[in-house]
């Protein structure tokens, strides 16, 4: 089947049911055109309830739902009432239901906290999860053990903000990649770049003072930060550390560890920086060959032992589930290996082929769906490890979804207890303020009050951002003073 007539009287609507249909067919086209299949939607009323009806002719499922004159709560129930029944026909018609149920969204923790915040026991939510939204049991108790585990991590102080700053520079590029990086090549952008970050920083403490807020979490990521050259890394921390004293985390993605050596690992440990990733993404050189990885299996584990040399005692490891030509066992003996080294979070993803990365590319020259690639075995990987992680004592702690994903599965984040990364939690629980400097970083900036989110995304072309620095602090300072007067912080909480 490659495409499929989509018909509604709600032209909102059109995406929602859209990411439903390809959680069952992948990347179909679907428009309102004639296609091999056809989907109608319908809103009704009737005895004072809305009525939501899907149908493709054969099977046909209805909803009905209470009328509420708040716009975007008429939103939101529209939304699932469809949803749900367009999942229902789809189960019922191909006779498959995937693991998440009719959830599209990348944070189904969120889901959790609402039923909560109704007065809903967790345990509560969680059936919910599984009985209106037709979620697994497997991963309505995965939702269950994260937001178990960051309870104390999960409402910061009112007065805080987190600070993420982006380096987006790698020695080179991963096959998969689709973030706002790029090659340092021969590092002429590289001095521009520290200095424009910087000039960045320091217009963007200026906004801080004037509200009284504080840093509580300090996270730098990429791209690969180590990858640029060591007195520049050390000039971008040490900016951002004296213009915002305190936090009580800080986090450097050390990331690649063939950029990993004994005077960066001294520098950061000069900075304070307690929490690191080594990310190996697999232990199969012939999967990093593969991927376009430019070191080996070794080459991690003498990273993770200098590190470990040089008592940092807070190491993260990023792994990739379903990579191109790895299949289970490979990514069991990955799991093996990480375990033998214990690090303190492992960060499991599965696999996303993004349209902006090259396996897109070629499997679209190939007439593959991209939305499916690397399924076959994926679930097997994501269950895997979890089971060897909590075996060995992890915990999960965060979870998101992205589109793209091999077998429409999760990115987890594990943990030993106490070792939860407080950035991660508040930046995809979407929970904490987040100040965000660099190339192609987003500012993310939570009114309370309002339950609102708004977002100020900076250029992610290197050279742009670097001219047009100024024009993205003036879009941070447009975004967070829009509602706050300028002699104060009460409008923000």
């Amino acid at each position: 089947m490659t495409a499929v007539q989509l018909k509604t009287g709600i032209d909102w609507l059109t995406q929602e049911l859209s990411d439903v249909i390809r959680l069952f067919l992948g990347d179909v086209t679907i428009s309102d055109a004639p296609g091999d299949m056809r989907i109608d939607h319908a809103h009704s009323e009737k005895n004072g309830e809305w009525i939501e009806y899907v149908s493709d002719g054969t099977f046909g499922f209805a909803r009905h739902v209470a009328p509420t004159d708040d716009a975007l709560e008429a939103k939101r129930r529209i939304k699932r009432a469809a949803k749900n029944c367009l999942f229902e026909l789809m189960r019922t018609r191909f006779r498959f239901s995937p693991p998440w149920g009719s959830l599209t969204g990348i944070r189904p923790t969120r889901l959790i906290y609402e039923a909560m915040e109704q007065g809903q026991s967790l345990d509560e939510a969680v059936n919910r999860l599984t009985d209106e939204f037709f979620v697994s049991p497997e991963k309505a108790h995965l939702l269950k053990d994260i937001v178990t585990m960051q309870q104390g991590c999960i409402d910061p102080p009112e007065d805080t903000f987190d600070l993420y700053i982006h380096i987006p520079f790698c020695v080179s590029r991963c096959a998969y990649c689709s973030f706002a990086s790029l090659t340092v090549g021969k590092g002429a952008l590289l001095e521009p770049y520290t200095q424009a970050v910087i000039k960045e920083l320091k217009a963007s403490a200026e906004m801080m003072n004037v509200l009284g807020l504080r840093i509580r979490a300090g996270y730098v990521g990429g791209g690969t930060p180590t990858a640029i050259k060591c007195e520049q890394l050390e000039r971008i921390l040490a900016c951002a550390m004296e213009l915002f004293p305190g936090a009580v985390e800080w986090t450097v993605e050390a990331g690649r560890p063939d950029t990993i050596d004994r005077e960066k690992l001294s520098m950061l440990k000069r900075m304070r920086v307690e929490r690191i990733s080594v990310n190996p993404q697999s232990f199969s050189d012939e999967t990093l060959k593969r991927i376009g990885r430019a070191h080996s299996a070794e080459d991690t584990l003498r990273a993770y032992a200098l590190a470990r040399e040089m008592d940092f005692h807070h190491i993260n490891m990023d792994l990739i589930a379903a990579l191109p030509g790895e299949g289970v066992s490979e990514f069991r003996d990955t799991l093996g290996k990480v375990n033998e080294l214990r690090p303190e979070s492992v960060t499991v993803h599965s696999l996303a082929i993004k349209r902006s990365s090259r396996p897109h590319e070629q499997l679209t020259v190939a007439g593959d769906s991209h939305n499916q690639a690397n399924a076959e075995g994926a679930d097997e990987m994501i269950t895997l490890a979890r089971t060897l992680l909590t075996g060995a004592g992890y915990r999960p702690y965060y979870l998101y979804r992205q589109k793209y994903m091999a077998g429409n599965l999760e990115n987890v984040g594990y943990a030993l207890p106490g070792y939860q990364c407080l950035y991660n939690i508040g930046n995809m629980e979407e929970t904490q303020r987040v100040l965000a400097v660099g190339a192609g970083a987003i500012t993310k900036w939570l009114f309370k009050r309002e339950r609102r989110i708004e977002r100020a995304a900076n250029l992610r072309n290197v050279e742009e951002y670097i001219q047009r620095v100024d024009e993205m602090a003036e879009r941070k300072r447009g975004v967070i003073f829009a509602y706050a007067p300028s002699e104060g912080r009460s409008a923000l909480d």
